[in-house]
């Protein structure tokens, strides 16, 4: 088995907004870094993460309260909540964080230290979950209470864990508003999800006419995703389109990467028609 590396984090956008230095929603006060984070460690292993929570007003202070969650991906890679402790790869039970509650002056930030506990013998080997989640009730400029909500992610590797991504399809297909597009459908087989970062490439002859980046598309452990990536221009009839791709998070790998075949994406007008029947949802590049 690999040794374990110690954390690997990346930014992402939760809850719909952020600036570069805080995580933050729109409307929102409050911001968290990182937005999220990898462990990886063993069974019985501790393990602590830090969290800065800061008050983006520069006016007011606010206070922040602070609880656990279970949180999963959605078929669009997205994190969706539920109560702490329901989900089978809850980490939530092996969490603890100091005092529920904290109060930031204006412009205040603060760290709050998550304290990571695997026990001995999880039921299982792969991956686990835990949230934290940091609200506040503020009054905005018409004078109306509103609640803000954010969350730091932390997905907690276990043991021998293996993450096995592949294309499983490809098509090309249209976007809502009628725009080309490339459908990409994915699976992934390992007990860890795997986040992969790459290109597509779109070529006529030897020419390059297109190169989309792809980034942070996750898929879930024993899961599958679907996505739609718009193009920004027709595409010619002789196209050849290449889609290569690495998986960012692979612990059985030594480097804690693995590269995927090159997947060419079907562009014969039979493969086109399939999309008659495509019901999932358009989404943009991750």
């Amino acid at each position: 088995m690999p040794a374990k590396m110690p954390f690997r984090a990346f930014l992402a956008v939760i809850l719909a907004a952020g600036s570069a230095a805080f995580m933050a929603e729109a409307q929102g006060r409050i911001g968290l870094q990182p937005a999220s984070v990898e462990l990886e460690t063993d069974a019985g292993q501790p393990m602590r993460q830090v969290v800065t929570v800061a008050n983006l007003d520069r006016a007011h202070p606010v206070s922040v309260s602070l609880a656990l969650a279970d949180w999963a991906y959605d078929s669009d890679g997205a994190p969706v909540f539920t109560p702490a402790g329901e989900s089978e790869t809850s980490a939530a039970g092996w969490a603890r964080y100091g005092a529920p509650t904290i109060l930031l002056a204006p412009g205040q930030s603060k760290q709050v230290v998550i304290q990571l506990s695997a026990p001995d013998k999880p039921p299982r080997t792969g991956d686990y979950r835990v949230a934290l989640l940091a609200s506040s009730v503020m009054k905005d400029a018409e004078g109306r209470w509103q609640k803000s909500q954010i969350a730091s992610l932390v997905s907690l590797t276990i043991g021998k864990a293996s993450s096995r991504p592949r294309i499983e399809a490809s098509r090309l297909t249209v976007t809502d508003a009628g725009d080309p597009a490339i459908a990409l459908d994915f699976s992934n087989t390992g007990n860890a999800h795997a986040r992969l970062d790459g290109v597509i490439e779109v070529r006529s002859g030897s020419e390059i006419l297109l190169t989309h980046k792809l980034d942070d598309v996750i898929v879930p452990e024993k899961g599958i995703r679907s996505l739609i990536v718009p193009l920004d221009q027709p595409l010619p009839a002789d196209a050849d389109i290449e889609v290569r791709l690495t998986n960012q998070f692979a612990p059985q790998t030594t480097r804690g990467e693995k590269a995927l075949p090159v997947h060419k994406v079907k562009t014969e007008a039979e493969a086109a028609t399939e999309v008659a029947d495509l019901s999932i949802p358009v989404g943009g590049l991750n």
